[in-house]
């Protein structure tokens, strides 16, 4: 069973967010807690050690990101950022420090019980493998090694030298000036990591395998992927030696459907878990690379930061509007053919990725995680499909001429944000009075009516909650002044909020 920690500055949110998590029962979240800073939450970690936190970044006394470089190594923390839209380079920086997944606020269930649903899964599976591991008897040498090595992995943030004294535990010598980490990865998501261990033990067992002087381990890391250790002689810049014993590899095994990613050359024994965290960083670029390629990373620094224009997600917003299907196709070469993600950083891929999954977040499908495309091509068939299964989604309703489900259906979304009749209207392709005119034959009220009365619906049901304050309404609600809000609903509810919440009690 877990421990959930929610950490916000802002009351109303960790509360609403405390009885979301509890509403959505999730069998294994046993205990919810909450903090107001990221002093107060690390204090809280320091009692409770919860599994799984849920933190915003924009906060006083100690923001999200310092909290969470203070966590950064310590007991294995999953952690979720949740932020307005306008926090994204924060989300960005939070990602370099282990984070594990965000949410944009307001944060809804749905969204919320798939990325809890999604960490709880890890950590379980983390279990299982840490309970696979538990009788040192039956592991086997690559196993007893890779345990050793991710465990000193692991640790390197606290203990600088931690992979130097496990190389050094398990006899292995690093005698020349040179190391560098190679991370060879199965293209597919259910390789056979037997098959492909063997395949490089016999190959370094070859008497014909040309290589100049060096050494070289192999391990698995958490990610099920082989680790080559490559120590080898030659200048620190050169890398010509760790490509040619890598080719020779691929060469020996055409069959294989695999990258390799090779990180920083370290001087020998220093820096081991910068040439390997650097590698990990390379093998990001998976995405972008042909079965039985080679990724370096003197390449990836080249590649340039490419993101969709602005005016470009105004063209892919008037593609769906005006339902050109025939546009979809260039529109997502432009960005993502294979020769354009070559050139591009994976963060810019990434958040071009996301940037269309937003501009067409309206259709009721998950979305999928970013990390699971292994090729290029699957990555341009799910943009391409989700595009034009948006299309034709909103086609069917404008078919339909059910303006009243899709205006209800945008308030309910946009109810703590700024609502305008005149975007529903030029959605639909409909005038604004004859909008307003079928909105009210429908209804019976005028449409910024039904508006005010959802949203002092949703006054009354926050005005429920312990310990809420009535300015955090009003501010949640959009409300400036506290005595407007009051004003409004006291005339639709007969009487002031703290009159209610006093009646509530």
């Amino acid at each position: 069973m877990y421990k959930l920690l929610i950490v916000d500055d802002e009351e109303i949110v960790r509360e609403g967010l405390r009885d979301i998590v509890a509403y959505l029962q999730i069998q294994p979240i046993e205990q919810i807690l909450t903090a107001k800073d990221g002093a107060d939450a690390l204090s809280m970690i320091e009692r409770e050690n919860p599994q799984i936190i849920l933190t915003d970044l924009n906060m006083p006394v100690l923001d999200g990101i310092e909290m969470i470089k203070q966590l950064q190594g310590k007991h294995g923390h999953k952690i979720i950022v949740i932020s307005g839209y306008d926090d994204f380079h924060l989300v960005k920086e939070s990602f370099k420090l282990g984070v594990r997944d965000y949410l944009l606020k307001p944060a809804h269930s749905e969204e919320l019980l798939e990325v809890l649903d999604k960490i709880i899964q890890e950590l379980q599976l983390e279990e299982q493998q840490y309970k696979k591991g538990e009788s040192e008897k039956k592991l086997s040498q690559m196993e007893r090694i890779s345990r050793s090595m991710n465990w000193a992995i692991q640790n390197t943030e606290q203990d600088e030298h931690a992979l130097e004294r496990a190389f050094a535990e398990l006899g292995f010598s690093l005698p020349y000036p040179n190391t560098a980490a190679a991370i060879i990865s199965p293209m597919h998501s259910t390789p056979n990591t037997e098959a492909l261990g063997a395949n490089w033990e016999a190959f370094l067992t070859r008497p014909d395998t040309d290589r100049l002087p060096m050494k070289l381990y192999s391990f698995y890391n958490r990610q099920n992927d082989l680790v080559a250790w490559i120590n080898y002689a030659g200048e620190l810049n050169d890398i010509s030696p760790v490509k040619q014993i890598l080719q020779q590899f691929l060469w020996r095994n055409p069959e294989l459907p695999i990258v390799i990613a090779v990180g920083k050359t370290v001087p020998a024994a220093a820096e081991l878990a910068q040439a390997y965290w650097s590698a990990l960083e390379v093998l990001g670029c998976k995405l972008t690379a042909n079965p039985q390629s080679i990724l370096l990373h003197e390449d990836i620094l080249t590649r340039e930061d490419r993101r969709i224009a602005p005016a470009d997600l105004r063209i892919l917003a008037e593609m769906i509007d005006m339902g050109r299907k025939d546009q979809v196709l260039p529109y997502i070469q432009k960005y993502f053919k294979d020769e354009s993600l070559r050139r591009s950083t994976l963060d810019s891929i990434r958040s071009n990725y996301d940037a269309i999954l937003h501009t067409i977040s309206w259709v009721p499908h998950q979305k999928q995680e970013f990390s699971a495309f292994e090729q290029s091509e699957q990555l341009r068939l799910y943009l391409i499909s989700r595009i034009l299964q948006t299309i034709e989604a909103r086609q069917s309703l404008i078919r339909s001429y059910d303006m009243v489900e899709i205006a209800k259906k945008y308030v309910d979304e946009q109810l703590l944000g700024e609502i305008n009749m005149a975007v529903i209207a030029n959605y639909c392709n409909v005038s604004y009075t004859y909008f307003s005119k079928m909105f009210k034959e429908s209804t019976g009220m005028n449409f910024q009516d039904y508006v005010t009365m959802k949203r002092m619906d949703y006054a009354k049901e926050a005005l429920n909650g312990i310990n809420v304050k009535i300015c955090d309404v009003a501010s949640a609600l959009g409300y400036s002044n506290p005595k407007n809000f009051t004003r409004v609903f006291k005339n639709y509810c007969g009487m002031s909020p703290k009159e209610y919440q006093k009646l509530m009690k």
